[in-house]
């Protein structure tokens, strides 16, 4: 799988240095800006050291295995086809970093939204819980490959449409399972065997 375009974020001591790889150019001194900007997000939620490297080792893995571009401390735009939201080890839900509040938590659209959000939204545990991919490009692959045992998802598409079942892929590609008509879900899945997913097409 071919990274097109990322920012890659490491930890370093007294704040965030970023790195800038993939297609193009990229100049270390356009990238700190954003360093200072996801520091103060973790600084405004008092989190620890820790917390932040933790926090950005795995913004970092999500980076490279499925490329996009890290927009707020625990968010990455997967360039309009898509959004990971990293959760905090150990927390259920990821922070809302990006509105400057990094206390509260992100509001789930396949969770919280009152209708069809047109997502299909897959969750690194079970119960709903953890890190989450929003999917919303028909046609597109998605991959999971980080995630292993556990997991859940929620299929908030278009009601009732056959062509939005999603499709999960093990890695030869096989297609291995398919998911009921929207609204469906799981609240105890396995990502083990499946390593991409195509919401919808």
């Amino acid at each position: 799988m071919a990274v097109t375009r990322s920012r890659v974020a490491i930890a370093a001591a007294g704040g965030l240095l970023m790195l800038a790889t993939g297609v193009g150019t990229a100049e270390a001194g356009s990238a700190a800006p954003e360093a200072s900007r996801f520091a103060r997000q973790a600084e405004s939620a008092q989190l620890t050291r820790a917390q932040t490297t933790a926090l950005q080792s795995e913004v970092n893995g999500y980076l490279k295995g499925m490329g996009g571009t890290q927009v707020a401390l625990n968010k990455i735009d997967l360039d309009g086809r898509g959004e990971v939201l990293v959760a905090l080890p150990g927390e259920a839900r990821p922070r809302d970093f990006a509105s400057g509040d990094g206390t509260r938590v992100v509001a789930d659209p396949c969770l919280d939204t009152p209708g069809v959000s047109g997502n299909f939204c897959a969750y690194k545990e079970s119960g709903f819980r953890g890190t989450i991919i929003r999917m919303w490009q028909c046609g597109t692959r998605y991959y999971v490959s980080t995630w292993g045992r556990g997991g859940s998802w929620v299929n908030d598409q278009t009601r009732g449409l056959e062509s939005r079942r999603a499709r999960m892929y093990n890695p030869n590609g096989t297609l291995i399972y398919r998911t009921p008509v929207p609204y469906s879900s799981d609240s105890t899945g396995d990502w083990q065997p499946v390593r991409s997913v195509i919401p919808c097409g």
